[in-house]
């Protein structure tokens, strides 16, 4: 009976780790050293890292890495930069798994990244799906000091658009961890930040980026107008602009319905332009005197 309430203690642990389990765990169940040795040669136990064991042969989730490393790193380990932004879906995870730890013991496991952090701060300390990590101002910060400024953008860009970006405490987290070598770079980016929360990656947003740098007024972003959800609609001017991609509209039948939507609009005494991402770049002068004139056409404020 007590070997049978012990294996069930495991299978449960084993469920709520994603899998693995550590040897402490295993000898705090009551599992000798003995024991473990026999499910290590009977491959009921697989070894992950040193002191860490997979049940079973079966491959680890990606979950059930995170946890390996972080059983095998401690004491108290985070997931953080790559890893943490991942999993706060702000960008792609990668097979390195990064993990910090204030310890300045040395330990080198294979496919992790070990960073040791002088401090991290009880509030940048979040649990999510059961795994420790860094807060999202803090996995910022961090990111900062290993990525080039253009991926840690559009990581910043990622955090907007989910609406978990918060500039105070991302400001506050650079004032707490004065000297971190992120300081400088996320500085620079929040500091030149246009938050557009509502709009799509890409054209979308470059083209808030666009109105701002010459003065143009903010439109309303992805609305019901005349029952038809548009890119950008200024309702106090009657004037509507749609964002062309190539992706999404270069088929006949795309033109066929971009062109009934046009009347659509232009029956309700909305005018509209459709603007590409090359005429943003190639004749931004013609874009601007374009959007000057559909913004004066019913009387907007321009």
């Amino acid at each position: 009976m007590a070997s049978e309430d012990r294996d069930r203690r495991l299978s449960e642990l084993g469920r709520r780790q994603f899998g693995v389990v550590s040897r402490q765990q295993l000898l705090g169940l009551g599992f000798s050293p003995r024991s473990i040795g026999r499910s290590l040669t009977r491959q009921r136990l697989r070894v992950v890292h040193e002191g860490v064991y997979a049940l079973g042969p079966q491959a680890l989730t990606r979950d059930g890495r995170e946890r390996a490393a972080l059983l095998a790193i401690g004491p108290d380990p985070l997931l953080t930069h790559i890893s943490s932004a991942a999993r706060q879906d702000l960008m792609r995870s990668t097979a390195t798994i990064h993990v910090s730890i204030s310890s300045r013991v040395q330990r080198r496991l294979e496919g992790v990244i070990v960073h040791r952090p002088r401090r991290i701060d009880p509030e940048d300390r979040v649990l999510i799906d059961g795994l420790p990590m860094t807060s999202i101002p803090r996995t910022l910060l961090d990111l900062a000091q290993i990525l080039p400024i253009t991926r840690l953008e559009k990581v910043v860009e990622s955090a907007d658009r989910l609406e978990v970006l918060d500039i105070g405490a991302v400001r506050d987290a650079i004032e707490r961890y004065r000297g971190h070598q992120g300081e400088k770079p996320l500085k620079r980016i929040i500091g030149r930040f246009i938050s557009t929360p509502n709009t799509n990656e890409g054209t979308e947003r470059e083209f808030q980026l666009f109105l701002r740098k010459h003065g143009l007024p903010t439109p309303q972003t992805n609305v019901l107008v005349e029952g038809l959800l548009v890119d950008c609609w200024w309702q106090e001017a009657r004037f509507v602009v749609e964002l062309d991609s190539q992706a999404w509209h270069k088929t006949w039948h795309a033109h066929e319905r971009d062109r009934k939507r046009d009347a659509t609009l232009l029956r309700a005494g909305i005018s509209s332009l459709r603007i590409t991402s090359n005429r943003l770049h190639r004749e931004p002068d013609e874009v601007v005197r374009d959007l000057a004139a559909g913004l004066r056409l019913h009387g907007g404020a321009f």
